[in-house]
């Protein structure tokens, strides 16, 4: 006799809807413990504590507070518009004064660079500031006293020997003169002592060659460096 033939309903057996949704929960299952294995963890702190501050747990975790540094701006962060609309000024300023000749200023791909010819700062053979060279200063320090940059002034001299007993050299004279600038500023604009560098290069570095008095004149300066980039110290 033979056997009877098994009739199977339509459609899927029951247990394998089951063992479906089984498999469909383990790989979601998986799936979000490998995504949860690479969070961020302060992506995540941020997260998790705005969680327990909306539903008033905790609101003062120190954990998940974030700490927004104060930011001090420099001059590769200024607007270069904002910093030629300043620098316009002090050269308007300077030409109102007839001083032209006297001070010049340069943008350049190191920072801005300013030279004063010390006649306009300083008798000759002295190292204190006149007083008719004191609102140049002002208006040179006013620029750069709401940024961090680094500022380096440096003296120069021309070849004649100093002649007065007050100074030893031309060296020494060119770096009291750059180091009483350097003073004026830090009572002036109240800038931190820390920001500045003081150089006397006496007559050793020339502008132009000492073989005149138009030359020297021109060699008797004060540059006044406003650095765009904060150079670390090398041995720190």
């Amino acid at each position: 006799m033979p056997k009877k033939k098994c009739e199977c309903p339509p459609g899927a057996p029951a247990w394998m809807t089951t063992f479906s949704d089984l498999m469909s929960l383990l790989l979601c299952f998986f799936v979000l413990i490998v995504s949860m294995s690479s969070v961020d963890p302060d992506e995540f702190d941020k997260a998790s504590g705005a969680l327990k501050g909306s539903l008033g747990i905790l609101t003062e975790d120190p954990s998940t507070m974030e700490i927004i540094p104060e930011i001090v701006p420099k001059i590769s962060d200024v607007d270069l518009g904002e910093l030629s609309m300043a620098i316009s000024k002090l050269q308007d300023f300077v030409e109102t004064q007839k001083q032209k000749e006297s001070v010049q200023v340069v943008i350049t791909s190191k920072g801005i660079a300013v030279r004063i010819l010390t006649p306009l700062l300083f008798d000759q053979g002295m190292a204190e500031l006149r007083p008719q060279g004191l609102p140049f200063l002002a208006k040179i320090f006013d620029l750069a006293k709401d940024w961090e940059n680094r500022i380096r002034i440096v003296g120069h001299t021309d070849d004649i020997p100093v002649k007065n007993a007050l100074y030893e050299s031309n060296w020494e004279l060119s770096f009291t003169r750059a180091r009483n600038v350097m003073k004026f500023a830090v009572n002036y604009s109240k800038m931190p002592p820390e920001r500045f560098s003081i150089v006397g290069y006496g007559e050793y570095r020339p502008a132009f060659p000492n073989d005149y008095e138009e030359n020297r004149k021109k060699n008797r300066r004060i540059e006044i460096f406003i650095e765009y980039e904060l150079q670390t110290d090398p041995l720190i």
